[in-house]
């Protein structure tokens, strides 16, 4: 590629070569991001791509003959793409950023040319475009007397050919059509010359014709008859055929389906990788609970049909019997809830505060206490005959064994 035209913004460049600067331009910032991660140097390579696609852009809104302010439709994504890699934004948000730019810009790109016969150097056509000879191609010499010897017999030729028609004209048609032989020769040599079928390559008078054979050669012919008795085929080739006529509105139509898909996919990405990173968030601190409790949470079910469980030192009475949606029941901090929730006691008289009492979600209350009254809770337990909270009896009888079965639990008894 020719690097003084990036610098031009006076010249034109075609769809391709904008797309390949653009690309190259929203490529290379997150290669320098990651080699060399919130640095100065990711701005000024953001700087330096945004003068070269700034430029392209100018030149290809020159090239389709539409207003030169629209060059901040893709310099701004590109700009933010910058930002966003240098101070590290969310994954989720460069992406989107960056698949907007290359969008706004491919639909820059679909704009047609104003002037189709520009021939273009490497997409580019300007004050600065270098000869094809100059860019490295060889070139071929033709030797003087070789050309020269074509012309010679391609002149021969013709001479002989009109010798050969000169001698075969009856002398009637000599006599009646020329005055001399000077202009008979003229005459043979000039229908010679016509009759030879010479196209150069400057000819434009069978553009039209060759235009409309084209045409005609890239339509189908549509069986009428087979068409009207429901030929799936027949019927395809007429609607290929009307599309081929109306393609225009048909591309037009095809470049704002794309722009409309490219833009959803876009939303859709930006929504589907943010709303996934908080809901793994949300799972994992939700997950570790449960793994906490399935680690630290270790209960025994007492003869009377309730548990004591111990969660974290925190020691829980468990038991079933309570329906309707899961709430609290008793708070201490807040005195508010059943009082009835809001004392255990002991058939000895011995009472304890419950610091919550919660009414879950499987149907079962669970009753929490200080850490500080653990030991205290746990040998009344053993020791005593039935407590009430709640509203509910309970029986002892058989806890002292059971509470020796679980270590967690014994080492709270007195050894003696």
């Amino acid at each position: 590629m020719q690097l003084n035209t990036l610098w031009c913004y006076q010249g034109r460049d075609n769809a391709y070569r904008f797309m390949a600067i653009t690309l190259a331009s929203f490529g290379i910032l997150p290669l320098v991001s990651l080699i060399f991660p919130q640095s100065v140097l990711i701005l000024c390579v953001t700087l330096l791509s945004s003068v070269v696609m700034g430029l392209s852009t100018v030149r290809r809104l020159i090239d389709a003959a539409k207003p030169v302010y629209w060059v901040l439709i893709p310099l701004l994504p590109h700009v933010l793409f910058g930002l966003s890699c240098y101070w590290f934004w969310p994954l989720g948000v460069i992406i989107g950023i960056g698949l907007l730019g290359v969008a706004c810009s491919t639909f820059i790109s679909f704009f047609p040319a104003k002037d189709t016969q520009v021939k273009y150097v490497e997409g580019y056509f300007g004050a600065k475009a270098q000869p094809q000879a100059i860019l490295g191609r060889a070139r071929k010499r033709h030797e003087p007397q070789v050309f020269s010897q074509n012309v010679n017999d391609t002149v021969k030729s013709a001479s002989q050919q009109a010798s050969i028609a000169a001698d075969s004209v009856p002398s009637e048609v000599n006599v009646l059509a020329f005055n001399d032989l000077e202009g008979h020769n003229k005459g043979i040599r000039a229908k010679s010359l016509i009759s030879e079928p010479f196209i150069t390559a400057n000819d434009k008078t069978n553009e039209p014709s060759l235009a409309k054979s084209w045409q005609a050669s890239h339509r189908f012919d549509v069986d009428h008859d087979a068409l009207d008795t429901g030929s799936v085929t027949e019927l395809v080739k007429s609607w290929l055929n009307r599309a081929k006529e109306h393609h225009v509105p048909l591309l037009w139509a095809a470049k704002i389906a794309g722009v409309l898909l490219i833009s959803g996919l876009i939303v859709w990405g930006l929504v589907s990788l943010t709303g996934g990173e908080s809901d793994t968030d949300d799972n994992v601190a939700a997950s570790q609970p449960q793994v906490e409790q399935q680690v630290d949470r270790i209960s025994a079910k007492l003869p009377d049909g309730f548990w004591i469980v111990m969660q974290n030192d925190i020691f829980i009475l468990r038991w079933l019997g309570d329906t309707g949606e899961a709430q609290n029941i008793w708070r201490l901090d807040t005195a508010k809830g059943d009082k009835a929730c809001s004392e255990l006691v002991f058939n000895d008289g011995s009472e304890y505060r419950p610091i919550t009492v919660d009414l879950l979600n499987d149907e079962a209350t669970e009753a929490r206490f200080s850490p500080l009254d653990n030991k205290s809770i746990i040998n009344h337990i053993a020791m005593r005959g039935s407590f009430k909270l709640c509203g509910y009896d309970f029986s002892l009888k058989g806890s002292q064994a059971t509470l020796m079965q679980h270590q967690v639990f014994a080492d709270y008894l007195p050894t003696n």
